[in-house]
């Protein structure tokens, strides 16, 4: 896929020297209710981060937000709803590493284009992940692991929050990336991440990838080992953990993250004002806290940083999903 012209400008309007708001007063943006739309349920993260950074707008700048949920179809129901939305700044839609990673590269019918309907805003946070084992295997490294696994193929069993989630989407990479077939270890998908943690702390499975604070009282406890964490920067969470690629797979980042997108044809002086709006929601230390307490950590930057991220993430779920014959389930 490659990222068109238009995309990668709404990115550059970032630079203008004018403040946000400045902007809003020129523009006289908004001029309504602004519609937020998460396409997931009421009380996951990326419904609490959506919540947190429009809490911020509306003490901020007096913006009048509704979150609407528009749950189904893992996201793609509350896209399409974005999409045909008017293009005028009015609308947003948070986007994630499902809707704008893994679905455009897994699913063959998806009804959207993650580059031509909708503009990108900015990335608001990601969760890197964490390579747990349970305390009674053997290993005390990645390195480990993989040598325990091509020892005893099909003997261990691994956790994941569902089939294609980033858990399960992790641990495929890093059995691609060590030369192990994708059967080495038979995998357990559950219905949400809770249950999977549940069956590695009770022993039904040996090992997993998950977002560190769903494990976080177990690893303090020691009845979980933490190996690596997913992402290309160690986390705060877990600072003396080496990241994947500190582990011997180079480039390895699969994370779970959430970003913000409006419809295509919004004008790039609005997507300027939405950057540069909640690019400060995202320095503000209380959002910040917010976030953390989430179990994300705070991203931001330009929406032309934002598309190569993603763009990248959807490159390399691809190049998983053609080696690994992964589709969508």
């Amino acid at each position: 896929m490659t990222v068109n012209r238009r995309t990668f400008l709404a990115g550059l309007a970032g630079v203008a020297s004018s403040t946000a708001t400045f902007a809003q007063n020129e523009l006289k943006f908004p001029t309504q209710n602004i519609k937020v739309i998460v396409p997931y349920p009421a009380g996951g993260p990326y419904d609490g981060i959506a919540r947190v950074v429009g809490q911020f707008l509306t003490e901020k700048y007096g913006w009048q937000l509704t979150v609407e949920n528009r749950a189904g179809a893992s996201g793609i129901t509350g896209i399409l709803a974005a999409k045909q939305s008017p293009p005028d700044g009015h609308t947003v839609v948070v986007t994630t590493s499902s809707t704008h990673g893994s679905a455009p590269a897994l699913n063959k019918d998806l009804r959207y284009d993650p580059f031509k309907d909708l503009d990108p805003i900015i990335l608001l946070a990601e969760a890197p992940m964490a390579l747990l084992v349970r305390k009674e295997m053997p290993v005390k490294s990645v390195a480990e692991l993989i040598d325990l696994l091509r020892k005893n193929p099909g003997k261990y069993n691994y956790a994941s929050g569902g089939y294609a989630s980033q858990h399960h989407l992790a641990m495929s990479m890093m059995f691609l990336q060590a030369e192990l077939p994708q059967n080495v270890a038979a995998h357990v998908p559950f219905q949400g991440l809770a249950p999977a943690v549940n069956a590695l702390v009770a022993g039904d499975v040996q090992f997993m990838f998950t977002t560190t604070g769903a494990a976080a009282a177990f690893i303090e406890s020691g009845a979980l080992r933490p190996l690596a964490v997913s992402s290309l920067q160690r986390s705060p969470r877990l600072p003396k953990l080496p990241t994947m690629a500190e582990s011997g797979f180079p480039g390895f980042q699969i994370v779970p993250w959430c970003g913000l997108a409006a419809p295509a044809g919004t004008p790039m002086a609005i997507l300027d004002i939405w950057n540069r709006s909640v690019n400060e929601a995202l320095r503000d230390k209380v959002t910040q806290q917010r976030i953390t307490n989430q179990d994300y950590d705070v991203r931001g930057g330009t929406a032309a940083a934002y598309t190569e991220f993603f763009t990248n993430d959807i490159r390399q779920y691809i190049r998983l999903a053609q080696t690994a014959g992964l589709t969508a389930n």
